[in-house]
C-alpha cells in the first residue's frame, strides 16, 4: 500500500511540475556570437492574437508581428531565429502569465496583455502594440443601460462573467464595490468564453475588449454594447520573463513597426477594421 501511495504522490507530483514546465530560449548575447537563435513563443489560445488555427499552425496579429520581428533581426543582426509556438495549458490567461514568468531568456508572451504596472515587477513588456477600449456588453434583451450608478437596480438578478488575473475582471469587481454589491460573479478561463455565455445567456453580462464584441456583432450573435460602461487607456504589450536580454532589440522593432501601414493591414485582417481604433497612431 505504501508504494502504491508513494507513486501516487511521485504521478501528482510530476502532475504539476509539467503544468508548471520551464520554457527556455536563446539570448540575444548569445545569438549575436552564434548567428542563431532558439525563441519561444507562449500564447493563450487567443484568436485574432495568437491561437491554433486547427491544422498545425498558429496565427494571428503577434505570430505576424514575431514573422516581422525574425525578419529585422536577420537583416540587422544577422542572426537566423527558430520559433517554436507553446500554448498555455487550457488556454488558460493565468496560467499563461506564469509559464511566461517562469521561463528563461528568449520567451515570450503572445496575447492581449494589458500593461499593468503590478505585473512589471515580474515581466518585461515590449512598446504597446494596440490601445485597448473596454467594453460593457450584455445580452441583447438587455434594456440599455443609462448610467452605471443605475446598473444595480437595470441589471439586478443577472449574472457577471469575467477572467481572473485581467484588467476587465477588476472592472467588474470595482463595479461591484461602487455601484453594485449584490452582484455574482462567475469565473471563466478567457475571454471568448464571456462572450459565448453572453449569446447563449439572456441574463449573462461582462466586460470585453472592443474586438471580441465586434467580431461577436458581426457574426450576428446577441450581443448589446452599453457606451456608458466604456473605458478606455488600457494598452497591450507583448510580455517577457525579468532575465530576457532582447527587450531592447524588441523595443527598437516595434516602436517603429507599429507605425507602418504593413501593421495597419496586419491589424485589419487578424481582428477586422473596427479594431483600427486600437491604433493610437
Amino acid at each position: 500500500m505504501m508504494k502504491i501511495k508513494n507513486s501516487i504522490y511521485y504521478m501528482l507530483l510530476l502532475g504539476v511540475t509539467m503544468s508548471f514546465a520551464q520554457q527556455t530560449g536563446d539570448s540575444f548575447a548569445s545569438a549575436r556570437n552564434s548567428k542563431s537563435a532558439n525563441l519561444v513563443y507562449i500564447h493563450a489560445g487567443v484568436n485574432g492574437f495568437a491561437s491554433n488555427n486547427g491544422s498545425g499552425s498558429t496565427t494571428g496579429l503577434l505570430v505576424d508581428v514575431m514573422r516581422e520581428f525574425e525578419n529585422f533581426v536577420n537583416q540587422k543582426y544577422g542572426i537566423t531565429i527558430s520559433s517554436r509556438y507553446v500554448e498555455a495549458q487550457n488556454k488558460d490567461f493565468k496560467l499563461y502569465l506564469q509559464e511566461v514568468r517562469n521561463s528563461t531568456g528568449g520567451v515570450f508572451g503572445l496575447s492581449n496583455t494589458s500593461v499593468k504596472e503590478e505585473r512589471k515587477k515580474f515581466l518585461k513588456y515590449s512598446p504597446t502594440f494596440l490601445n485597448n477600449i473596454s467594453v460593457l456588453i450584455s445580452h441583447k434583451s438587455f434594456p440599455t443601460l443609462a448610467s452605471m450608478s443605475n446598473i444595480s437596480t437595470a441589471f439586478n438578478g443577472k449574472m457577471g462573467y469575467g477572467v481572473p488575473s485581467t484588467t476587465n475582471y477588476d472592472r467588474m469587481t470595482s463595479v461591484k464595490a461602487s455601484n453594485f454589491s449584490s452582484m455574482q460573479i462567475t469565473n471563466v478561463t478567457s475571454s471568448r468564453d464571456i462572450l459565448e455565455n453572453i449569446s447563449s445567456n439572456s441574463n449573462a453580462f461582462g466586460f470585453s475588449d472592443i474586438h471580441y464584441y465586434l467580431e461577436y456583432l458581426e457574426q450576428g450573435k446577441p450581443v448589446k454594447r452599453h457606451p456608458v460602461g466604456d473605458q478606455v487607456g488600457d494598452e497591450f504589450g507583448i510580455i517577457m520573463p525579468m532575465n530576457n536580454d532582447w527587450d531592447g532589440v524588441m523595443s527598437e522593432f516595434l516602436s517603429a513597426f507599429v507605425k507602418t501601414g504593413k501593421y495597419r493591414e496586419m491589424v485589419t485582417r487578424n481582428l477586422g477594421k473596427g479594431a483600427l481604433r486600437m491604433i493610437g497612431n
